[in-house]
């Protein structure tokens, strides 16, 4: 399902991938959230070391727990995605799952809390000899290291129900958004 985030609102309206033409707007970012509304002091009681601990956990079983579950929504927001094109940062791609479904002419890097997660994601990625994968690194989702306006779409698939500040994380999506 594809969100457009305003850079500076506390509402954040979802529809899915066919309610948003991307002709309309080139850059989007993409969840599965349905509805969200924040205040400014929206923040979960749990830390980033929680999550990175739990995902850490979940790697070695992730795809056989979670692939099939989620495979819906993970295939239809990477079609909205392959109809955008361009750069893509995927926030949370955990075991890569995701990556082989991504169209060859889109780059995309990929990020995520956990470095278990990182591990089965480059052996994903070797595997299938996908070169249309710039990179992936451990990074945290409230803190993205790359340049203002670096991607044409953020993908983030369940992200923000999984981070302290869900705010900031879209706060940082936006950021990393080209105009």
């Amino acid at each position: 399902e594809c969100a457009t985030v305003p850079r500076q609102s506390d509402r954040i309206a979802v529809g899915t991938p066919a309610a948003v033409e991307p002709s309309r707007q080139r850059s989007r970012i993409l969840t599965t959230q349905k509805m969200v509304t924040m205040t400014s002091a929206a923040q979960l009681e749990f830390s980033r070391d929680d999550v990175e601990r739990a995902y850490d956990r979940w790697a070695p079983v992730y795809d056989l727990v979670f692939g099939r579950v989620f495979g819906r929504g993970r295939r239809a927001a990477i079609i909205a995605t392959n109809r955008i094109g361009g750069r893509v940062l995927e926030v949370g791609v955990g075991t890569g799952i995701s990556l082989p479904q991504y169209a060859s002419n889109v780059a995309v890097f990929g990020v995520d809390i956990s470095a278990e997660m990182l591990r089965k994601a480059q052996e994903r990625v070797d595997k299938l000899r996908l070169s249309n994968v710039e990179g992936l690194a451990v990074m945290d989702a409230e803190r993205l290291e790359f340049p203002n306006a670096s991607f044409d779409v953020v993908m983030a698939q369940y992200v923000v129900t999984a981070v302290p500040d869900p705010e900031a994380c879209l706060d940082e999506f936006a950021r990393v958004l080209k105009p």
